[in-house]
């Protein structure tokens, strides 16, 4: 029992005049967004890298879990540059989980040795004031800048075990980093991020950005915590005019950027200060809603918002819409992890699938029906490797992409960001890498989907999962 819950308690940490508000942030003028759609994990770790080769001014770093080799990385790219570039200063937000001793050890002689050009702080796990729903708030945002103009958003945790290509079989390891409270993690994960460059859209993100930095302080300097991200608007450290001159020719020079207007891009937060509904939550209600031919979602989680479901089965049901999930299952291949989710992704596969969730007693009455052929889901199946991925195609014309999980966590107590892109060129090389995914996938037989959900144990399991989960 006391390994369930550990395992549990693990998934938890699982300057053009534009337009701004708590929720979400789009720009105008004439500038285009340029986009670059990355495969995984560490092909986006690896490009921002080469941003930071680069910069001159800032590096604003938010990659929420991070520590081990990637951090030394990271740090070690940053002190040289920072010898290079005498101008250039570092802000650096840190969710801690995975921290350890050595990590602690390397940021803090980063900060000696750049005592006024390197900040950072760590996030914190405050408890949500809802009685009803005991949990706690965590920094789930992925966004980190290059100089108010090339930025990442996406999934990945730069960590040595998160942010991995997650596309061919792991080498097991005796990293002791791979053992938390007792619990075993993954040896790999397969994820999403997008490299974006703009120097409009990057000045309203590092706003946002700032805000967050600035709350995380105050919450590390007082017993209390204050949600509300809006307290601590207004102090950007002023970003120098030669900024539109800056360049990252690793970006700039690669063959598959994509370059869209602005009006096509809408980046939105989403956060525990704003209460119900939440902004993302809507977002992909919204867009799901919107969908007229086709929908292919990649979520860690298949555990969302019942608005979602219900959203995804009238789309199957009533608009003829073809919809492709891929997710995590719990199956040989499968990492231990996703025992404490899996049978709730599972449950929801046949309420899509046949129109509704029903009782356990009424099995007799759905036998001899037939599930919508329009609906097929996917289980990921590269061996102790977890998808991680939160992004949805919608048409072959939108992709949305962000940290935000299929799972109530991140509709009511999490901070979290979406980045919508309405560009049939970029969804077709976000396609592209779905197709990929699906290939190392397994999918799901309606005869599974059947019997999963008629199952009594796995029915009870995943119900439990559906409605009790923290995550």
């Amino acid at each position: 029992m006391r390994k369930v819950y550990l395992l549990l308690a693990l998934i938890l940490v699982g300057a053009l005049p534009g337009h701004v508000c708590a929720k979400e942030i789009s720009v105008s003028g004439e500038e285009p967004v340029k986009v670059l759609v990355h495969d995984h994990g560490l092909e986006a770790f690896q490009m921002f890298m080469q941003c930071i080769d680069s910069a001159n001014s800032y590096v604003e770093l938010c990659p929420c879990m991070t520590g081990g080799n990637l951090l030394k990385e990271m740090l070690t790219r940053l002190d040289k540059r920072m010898h290079q570039a005498p101008l250039l200063k570092t802000y650096l937000i840190i969710q801690p989980t995975f921290i350890d001793s050595e990590d602690r050890r390397i940021l803090a002689e980063m900060k000696e040795s750049w005592p006024e050009r390197f900040f950072y702080v760590y996030t914190g796990c405050p408890s949500s004031t809802n009685v009803l729903k005991p949990n706690v708030m965590e920094m789930h945002v992925k966004l980190s800048l290059v100089d108010g103009k090339y930025f990442i958003l996406g999934g990945s945790n730069f960590e040595d075990f998160m942010c991995t290509p997650g596309d061919v079989d792991p080498e097991d390891t005796d990293s002791p980093r791979i053992i938390v409270s007792g619990i075993r993690r993954p040896l790999a994960f397969r994820d999403q991020d997008v490299t974006l460059c703009s120097v409009s859209l990057g000045k309203m993100l590092r706003e946002e950005f700032h805000k967050y930095f600035r709350m995380w302080e105050y919450y590390a300097e007082h017993f209390w915590f204050q949600e509300n991200l809006e307290e601590f608007s207004g102090k950007v450290p002023e970003m120098p005019e030669e900024v539109l001159e800056a360049t990252c020719l690793a970006f700039d020079e690669h063959p598959d950027v994509v370059s869209v207007k602005p009006s096509q891009v809408r980046v939105i937060f989403g956060g525990p200060h704003e209460g119900q509904p939440n902004a993302i939550t809507q977002e992909f209600v919204r867009l799901i809603r919107s969908a007229r031919s086709s929908l292919h979602i990649a979520q860690m989680y298949f555990v969302p918002k019942q608005e979602i479901i219900q959203g995804l089965i009238h789309a199957v049901g009533n608009q003829g819409v073809r919809l492709e999930v891929i997710t995590n299952g719990c199956h040989e291949l499968s990492p231990s992890m996703t025992e404490a989710y899996a049978w709730g992704n599972r449950m929801n596969y046949f309420a899509v699938s046949f129109g509704e969730h029903t009782s356990l007693w009424k099995k007799s009455f759905w036998q001899g029906k037939k599930p919508n052929a329009l609906a097929s889901f996917y289980e990921f199946a590269i061996r102790e490797t977890q998808l991680h991925k939160k992004c949805m195609i919608v048409d072959g014309a939108t992709f949305a992409i962000g940290s935000y999980n299929f799972g109530m966590k991140s509709d009511e107590f999490d901070y979290e960001s979406l980045v919508v892109i309405e560009s049939e060129e970029v969804a077709k090389k976000a396609l592209k890498v779905f197709e990929k995914d699906r290939t190392l996938s397994r999918k799901v037989s309606e005869a599974e989907i059947f019997s999963w959900y008629f199952h009594p144990l796995h029915h009870v399991i995943g119900h439990l999962q559906l409605n009790f989960m923290p995550f």
